[in-house]
């Protein structure tokens, strides 16, 4: 089940730099499963400038990035163990309704 809809449409993905000009489709790690998928598939998560972990719904944001599925288990890994320490190389918080 997913639990977001996609951002980034298929439209869109045809006016990045790097697949209108060589056709090639970025690929990223779920760093909750670690299953490879298309970028515009997976959810990218920033740190904001306070270490909070928030949405990046453009895929634009600044700083060290993170992508997760859209599935609700995938997301409610995030809550338990290292993952997001690991991907950020710093200590994070979350909210409670992330």
């Amino acid at each position: 089940m997913k639990l977001l809809p996609k951002t980034v449409t298929t439209e869109k993905l045809k006016t990045w730099p790097m697949v209108s000009k060589r056709g090639h489709i970025p690929i990223r790690t779920c760093i909750s499963c670690g299953k490879r998928q298309s970028k515009i598939d997976l959810l990218r998560i920033v740190l904001n400038d306070k270490g909070y972990v928030v949405r990046d719904i453009d895929m634009k944001a600044e700083g060290r990035g993170a992508y997760v599925c859209t599935d609700i288990s995938c997301l409610e890994r995030l809550k338990i163990g290292n993952r997001l320490k690991r991907a950020f190389k710093r200590e994070v918080f979350m909210e409670k309704e992330f």
